[in-house]
């Protein structure tokens, strides 16, 4: 990304305690800012469209092409939004600009939807024959762990001139690109090989909707057979209605067992969120159809759909 990078210094006037000058800021800095922002905004305003994104899963070749170039792009958006975000942060040390601020939170909102639109391009890539790999999304995840950090850090930050406290903003849960590995690993078994590239949270995390994709999948192949099945019937009864046939008396139904609980967790609702924090030190499935997410402070008990039913301690789920 030429320009993202490059260290540029602010110098700041110097002046007595008393009566010294304001601050100024360094006209490179400016610059740098805007252009940096200019370039964010020209990847958004480039984003695929839904015509396009359709293209890239039906395999078409130019629109797969075009999607990889658009997602690096994207990408390197989500990054420069985060340096907007911090070199503003800095510079707001020192100098409470009302124009300053407004450039740190309209950072935060492109940023954030840079990271929108790059995951659901690596969505439709993924739905692509081999339009994505393991090594496309890494600079994804890398991007939302440094932005992710960069939050972190504003909230730690002191209150700036005149008391001015920098609000940091919520990263997108779940995680973006996650599901776009694991529909990449899914289509690929091997490439699970290459999640070793990963950070081990991400790699965990992607290994878990494994499960989930690969039921997606079954669900949609009997929905298709299911759906051939009765169009199959329609035809064949408008060829040749069979003679009405008395129907025979129905004995009532037998009673049915209970089904048993689903043996799965879907990574959703609040077990996601979990998940997306910290990774758990083990998943266990309970005898009562639970799951356990075992930490070191603390075990979340959540049913099949993810849904926290209870917080236990570690010594009482022992």
């Amino acid at each position: 990304m030429r320009g993202l990078f490059v260290a540029v210094p602010v110098v700041l006037a110097a002046g007595c305690i008393h009566g010294a000058p304001a601050p100024q800021r360094d006209p490179g800095v400016q610059r740098a800012i805007a252009q940096q922002e200019r370039w964010a905004q020209d990847a958004l305003a480039r984003r695929p469209g839904r015509s396009e994104l359709d293209a890239i899963r039906s395999n078409d070749y130019n629109a797969v092409g075009r999607g990889r170039a658009e997602l690096k792009r994207l990408l390197q958006a989500v990054d420069r939004g985060t340096w907007i975000r911090n070199t503003t942060a800095d510079l707001l040390a020192e100098e409470p600009d009302p124009q300053l601020l407004t450039t740190f939170d309209r950072a935060a909102r492109l940023r954030a939807d840079a990271i929108q639109t790059a995951d659901e391009v690596a969505l439709a890539l993924a739905d692509s024959k081999g339009g994505l790999t393991i090594g496309d999304l890494k600079p994804g995840l890398d991007a939302v762990r440094k932005a992710q950090g960069s939050e972190e850090r504003i909230a730690r930050l002191p209150p700036r001139a005149m008391g001015q406290k920098l609000a940091p903003v919520a990263l997108p849960v779940p995680r973006p690109f996650l599901a776009a590995g694991a529909r990449v690993v899914s289509a690929n078994p091997e490439l699970t090989r290459e999640l070793d590239r990963l950070a081990p949270d991400d790699a965990a995390q992607i290994r878990a909707r494994l499960a989930d994709v690969d039921r997606e999948k079954e669900e949609s192949k009997r929905g298709a057979a299911a759906a051939a099945a009765t169009a199959g019937a329609g035809v064949g009864a408008v060829q040749a209605a069979p003679a009405p046939v008395p129907a025979p008396e129905m004995a009532p139904p037998e009673p049915r067992e209970a089904e048993a609980p689903s043996p799965t967790l879907t990574i959703a609702n609040d077990a996601a969120t979990l998940m997306a924090k910290r990774t758990p030190r083990a998943i266990t499935l309970r005898e009562d159809g639970l799951f356990e997410l075992a930490y070191d402070d603390a075990v979340y008990v959540v049913d099949p759909q993810g849904k926290l039913v209870r917080k236990e301690s570690p010594s009482a789920a022992r």
